[in-house]
């Protein structure tokens, strides 16, 4: 292996470690926080998002700008709706109602950034490509 390729390897494995930890600090907060007395739930949420995005802005972001999949409808994939095991691979989605095809996959997209130039791919001009800019600046190797 290279001198590059090891040098990139070491930098992942760390970023990895590194998103690993702040994932273990947050998720430990989370299930040892203590309620104080007369708080609701909504305030010891509150709570621990703002300690995580204090302590991990980067991992709260790659959580916000979560990746989604995108399928084509299934009046537009092509397959025969007689054919074997259609139903069990077209489905209806859980927003909008609209019944998609499982058998074929258009892309990933981010679950938060809308493009407002309608730039996206064509099968989604309104939304990023996964990763989206603002998922694709953290994983930039820094100097």
């Amino acid at each position: 292996m290279s001198q590059l390729a090891e040098g990139l390897e070491r930098i992942w494995q760390e970023r990895t470690e590194r998103r690993l930890r702040a994932a273990e600090a947050v998720a430990w907060q989370a299930l040892n926080i203590t309620p104080q007395p007369n708080e609701s739930a909504t305030e010891v949420l509150a709570r621990i998002r703002f300690s995580a995005e204090r302590n991990h802005p980067d991992l709260v972001l790659r959580f916000e700008h979560s990746r989604q999949e995108i399928l084509p409808r299934a009046e537009d994939c092509g397959c025969d709706p007689e054919g074997d095991g259609y139903g069990d691979d077209h489905c209806e989605s859980d927003k909008g109602g609209e019944y998609l095809c499982a058998r074929q996959h258009l892309g990933w997209i981010c679950g938060d950034c809308v493009n407002e130039d309608d730039g996206g791919p064509d099968w989604r001009p309104d939304r990023y490509e996964w990763p989206c800019p603002a998922v694709a600046a953290l994983d930039q190797p820094t100097t």
